[in-house]
């Protein structure tokens, strides 16, 4: 029995081609053996002389003529599937390849990379450290947006190549997808805490963000071109794993957090990961959601602060033309958040449309009580400057607001001008075509561009409150100030201060003659109910005190 069941457990092993020849052969024997032992031959021979008038000797030839047709067929067949075999193994070849290999840059993917980083972690020794180094290429958007997306493309092969010839032997250098790319490498920890990982993943990480600042020069495709040559630079994140287990997904993501941590603080800069960016980015997420909930909650409301006519404003010193509206969330447990906190959270998660939009009717709703001429200025994001529905949104609010165009401002930073001068100069004309007035703010902190004071249509130039608040102390910032001013002058505009806190500063610009003047000295940002209060007081005789009480 055990003899039996070994035998049919060697049959099953062996292989289903070998298989069906044995069972052939052992049919042809039999069959070969019946025909000796029943003489098969004489037989057939004694019957086709008995049956001449039959004709079966011809079919009988053509019978042993057929097993070779049958050969012969079968060969080519069999050629035939060992060609689509071969083909169907090259193709899941590919297959295989494309799943672990960026198709753009050769490089592996970021499938690849996670298994490459999961076998790293587990079998890493007690005296080695992983370090994950995440790139991000900065300024490669304007590259796409300036020279094509072919362009691009070549730019990241370029950069691919340049990180490969970096990197050791036994490090992988990954693309995870858009301009992110990642080197993996295995260090020497040199101690317990991974300080001698660190500085030698931070050696690497210096080499890299030298490499990618060297201008690339990139071959256009068909000689109709020149060559391009531009030049980017990276923001780097490092997270240094030494002992304990950790996800391959947890060990990105800290590369991540200090990749965006490099990045908030100046591009080009490179950061190691750190335990409490972990917890800024949990309680940023946190800020996002509860601002989301507050956003479609409509809990964020505009508060005032009041813009008064200096020396040099017709009507005298001290009157009040009108209020900035400021952005303010009272939070339940922050209490009144103010706009450094959430608004450029609100830009960096695309926010700050419905953000500006829901602000902008309630503040236009509540200027529309105030007795006329008073205005309303308002700041937009230079993220706005990008997004074409502008003049509508504006449009909107002064229509179901009922106030007039002509006391509604809008703020702009030179900063917003720079990135797309002539979809800038587009929007500007289009809320220009509503009849508000535009104000240029921060001057003298950007690029200060007289290209902008004369090609888009400017209604004020705003002074920057470092310049203001430095004045009397600072020669040069008094120097600035009153250029500025003169500047402004020059060309028929009215200039605003801004950061105004003492009377010696209010007077020194209404010498220099500055028209309107905003800051603590003539009042805080107020709620809508005070502003409204204010608003109805009217004109000033006794100057900035009565706003500042």
């Amino acid at each position: 029995m055990e003899a039996r069941r070994a035998l049919r457990a060697r049959w099953r092993r062996l292989r289903r081609e070998t298989r069906d020849l044995a069972v052939v052969l052992l049919a042809y024997l039999v069959t070969t053996a019946l025909c000796l032992r029943l003489d098969a031959f004489e037989a057939l021979v004694a019957f086709v002389a008995a049956h001449e008038a039959w004709e079966i000797d011809e079919w009988l030839t053509a019978l042993l003529v057929l097993p070779f047709a049958c050969t012969a067929y079968a060969l080519r067949r069999l050629q035939d599937a060992r060609r689509e075999a071969a083909r169907r193994r090259r193709a899941e070849a590919l297959s295989r390849h494309l799943a672990v290999v960026d198709p753009l840059t050769g490089l592996p993917n970021r499938r690849r990379l996670m298994e490459a980083l999961a076998l790293r972690l587990e079998s890493h020794g007690a005296a080695e450290a992983v370090a994950v180094l995440l790139i991000d290429l900065d300024r490669f958007k304007p590259v796409n947006d300036l020279h094509g997306h072919a362009t691009g493309d070549r730019l990241l092969q370029a950069a691919a190549g340049r990180l490969a010839a970096l990197a050791r032997p036994e490090d992988m250098v990954a693309r995870l997808g858009g301009d992110e790319f990642v080197i993996l490498a295995t260090l020497e920890a040199g101690g317990p805490d991974a300080a001698g990982a660190a500085d030698t993943a931070a050696r690497l990480a210096r080499r890299v963000a030298t490499a990618l600042e060297q201008p690339f020069v990139l071959e256009e495709q068909g000689g109709g071109e020149a060559d391009r040559q531009v030049q980017v630079g990276a923001s780097l994140g490092i997270a240094i794993l030494h002992g304990g287990p950790c996800p391959p997904e947890e060990a990105l993501r800290r590369a991540d957090l200090a990749m965006y941590r490099a990045k908030a603080e100046g591009r080009g800069g490179i950061r190691i990961f750190e335990a409490e960016m972990d917890q800024r980015m949990r309680a940023r997420l946190a800020l996002e959601a509860e601002l989301r909930r507050a956003i479609a909650a409509e809990v964020l409301v505009p508060h005032f602060q009041p813009l008064v006519a200096l020396g040099a404003a017709p009507g005298g010193s001290g009157r009040l033309i009108g209020f900035e509206m400021l952005a303010r969330w009272p939070h339940p447990v922050h209490g009144l958040v103010p706009p450094d906190r959430f608004i450029p959270l609100a830009e960096e998660t695309g926010l700050i449309g419905p953000l500006t939009r829901q602000l902008l009717r309630r503040a236009c709703r509540a200027a529309a009580a105030w007795p006329a001429p008073l205005v309303l200025a308002v700041n937009v994001s230079p993220l706005q400057l990008r997004d074409r529905t502008l003049p509508a949104m504006v449009a909107e609010a002064l229509a179901e607001s009922g106030l007039p165009p002509a006391r509604l401002e809008i703020e702009l930073t030179e900063s917003a001008l720079v990135e797309n001068f002539d979809l800038a100069r587009e929007l500007l004309g289009a809320l220009k075509a509503l009849g508000i007035k535009l104000s240029l703010d921060d001057f003298g902190t950007g690029y200060s561009s007289l290209r902008h004071l004369r090609a888009l249509p400017f209604d004020k130039i705003k002074v920057d409150r470092d310049f203001i608040r430095d004045m009397t102390q600072s020669s040069e910032s008094s120097k600035i100030v009153a250029a500025v001013i003169g500047l402004s002058h020059s060309l028929g505009l009215p200039a605003v201060a801004e950061g105004i806190e003492d009377a010696g500063t209010a007077t020194r610009l209404a010498e220099m003659g500055c028209d309107i003047g905003q800051g603590w000295l003539f009042g805080r940002p107020v709620a809508e109910a005070e502003a409204a209060r204010l608003a109805a007081i009217g004109p000033l005789p006794e100057g900035p005190a009565r706003l500042a009480g």
